[in-house]
């Protein structure tokens, strides 16, 4: 019997298939593309391998290949009918991660860590902003990973680079970043190209409010990394994001057109989506004069790939999207859609997702003031979307934005004060300020979206 990287045991007949099943894992880990390769290696020396189909099923997810991702996992979970316990409930782990049964998953996972701490791949899906917390509509998602980390971070020790990056942004992402950024740092150290310590090292910046220091941090990373990789997009949203937040609307628009933009991005339409309609509204608010190119570009992946609402962080961007071009009534078509999702209790988030969509739909016809009043309604909820802490700050932007151009700026200033003294410290007064000065521009300009 062979045991994989992390020391469990694994039932194949090839030595050689281990050794490329773990050199795959270590990339999905690190975000770096070339597992698909490997474990399609893999699988030659050894078509049975169980657990080898089960990687492949990730492999595959990470193209955007759902229909075959599923396929593998459910051929991984046959092929372990009848194999140690700890494999069965591995692979029948990853076949309900890909057939959608989310809950299910999510409590198998807490169950197997606790009997197989070091069995990473499963406990892999429950962390990260969107995983199995992260979009499983709750909005303590952040503390229940950290406790989820907490109770089997003894059997990984001080040493292990996956372990140390999922555990440090978890940490950053719960308020810790005192705790985190050092794990991630060590993370980084013992594997510099982890990019998933490289985004969460990121957050820990943004978290801290080092624009300028992460903005540089990303800057002299990013060159060494591969473009097709399935973080690159993500990372220079990142950079453009500490630019446009520093003030320096050109180079975050500089960024924005060479690694972000739809007809450049090489990562997951539903990464390219949120990435791309956040980026532009923040810039949008912040009185960036955009082409209407841009927006339209977004909107024809949103029309090409997402016909209908779905995960409802996703749907509050396709509201933006929306928004920017100014199709009301392809707003009022999602909200409607959202509604009957809801109703249907397909949508884990709750009503914080029609609220938004709805308060997205306002600021875009210019009804700053119940455009307002719904962010700040839906401020207590917004962890319940899933995302990180920077993604869902553009609907703080938003509310600061709406109650600016409703006339209401004590309103403004209390809520961006409340973040910038909390947590993100460089959103602060000259943010805000110029915030102010992008709304009268774009008030006076009376364009459809801000």
């Amino acid at each position: 019997m062979y045991q994989d990287r992390f020391g469990q045991r694994i039932t194949t007949q090839s030595t050689r298939a281990v050794e490329l099943y773990d050199d795959a894992v270590e990339k999905m880990f690190a975000l770096q593309p070339g597992s698909g390769a490997l474990i399609d290696e893999a699988l030659d020396l050894d078509p049975a391998f169980a657990l080898g189909h089960c990687a492949k099923a990730r492999a595959l997810a990470g193209r955007g290949d759902n229909a075959q991702a599923r396929a593998y996992a459910a051929r991984g979970r046959d092929l372990a009918a009848n194999l140690p316990e700890r494999e069965r409930r591995h692979a029948q782990i990853v076949s309900l991660v890909f057939h959608g049964d989310s809950m299910v998953a999510l409590d198998a996972v807490r169950e197997h860590a606790s009997a197989y701490p070091r069995d990473a791949v499963p406990l892999s899906f429950a962390v990260g902003v969107y995983g199995l917390f992260g979009f499983g509509g709750f909005n303590d998602f952040r503390e229940r990973q950290v406790a989820l980390l907490d109770a089997v971070a003894h059997a990984y020790g001080e040493d292990d680079w996956w372990f140390l990056a999922s555990y440090g942004w978890a940490l950053v992402e719960a308020g810790r970043s005192d705790e985190g950024i050092p794990m991630l740092d060590r993370a980084l150290t013992l594997r510099p190209d982890n990019a998933n310590a490289v985004h969460g090292r990121a957050h820990g910046y943004y978290e801290q409010g080092a624009a300028q220091e992460g903005e540089a941090f990303i800057e002299a990373w990013l060159p060494g990394y591969d473009r097709s990789a399935i973080l690159y997009a993500h990372l220079a949203w990142h950079q453009a994001l500490f630019a446009l937040q520093r003030g320096d609307a050109d180079r975050a628009q500089v960024i924005y057109q060479d690694s972000i933009r739809p007809a450049v991005s090489q990562t997951l339409p539903m990464f390219t989506v949120i990435d791309c309609a956040s980026f532009l509204l923040r810039a949008s608010i912040a009185g960036c004069e955009l082409e209407a190119q841009q927006w339209e570009e977004v909107l024809r992946l949103v029309q090409e790939r997402f016909s209908k609402p779905g995960i409802p962080f996703v749907n509050t961007h396709l509201a933006m999207a929306y928004a920017g071009v100014d199709d009301h009534d392809a707003i009022e078509r999602l909200e409607q859609g959202v509604a009957t999702l809801l109703d249907e209790g397909k949508q884990p988030s709750g009503s914080v997702v029609a609220d938004l969509c709805s308060g997205i739909a306002a600021f875009g016809s210019g009804r700053y003031r119940d455009a307002a009043k719904v962010f700040l309604r839906a401020m207590p909820e917004l962890a319940r979307l899933g995302g990180s802490n920077a993604q869902r700050d553009v609907f703080i932007d938003l509310a600061v934005s709406a109650s600016v151009r409703a006339g209401d700026f004590e309103a403004a200033r209390e809520v961006a004060k409340e973040r910038w003294t909390r947590r993100a410290g460089h959103l602060d007064d000259a943010w805000l300020g110029r915030q102010c000065g992008g709304a009268t521009r774009v008030t006076s300009a009376q364009t459809s979206l801000p």
